[in-house]
């Protein structure tokens, strides 16, 4: 499976510095994408602020900075790679 896009929510607002009042976001998970072409969400968690509406919208995940190999794993869903090499 492909990680596709983050379910984010928004959970409240907030000032910034400057004065103006910005929304606050909580990414609560994943969709992935299988080899038939469905999509399949994975909550890592719920929000639970009173402010929170509902509804849970769907981005395009950011580009990882630098080449962590934790962090690629975890855009691809942790599916293994073809250059993977396990010594046991």
């Amino acid at each position: 499976m492909k990680k596709k896009y983050d379910a984010v929510a928004t959970v409240g607002k907030y000032t910034a510095k400057d004065g103006t009042e910005k929304k606050r976001y909580l990414t609560v998970g994943a969709v992935f994408e299988n080899d038939n072409g469905n999509l399949s969400l994975k909550l890592d968690g719920m929000p639970v602020s009173p402010e929170w509406s509902g509804w849970i919208s769907f981005y395009e995940p950011k580009p990882y900075a630098g080449n962590d190999a934790h962090n690629q794993s975890k855009a691809n869903g942790y599916a293994p790679q073809e250059d993977d090499n396990i010594p046991f």
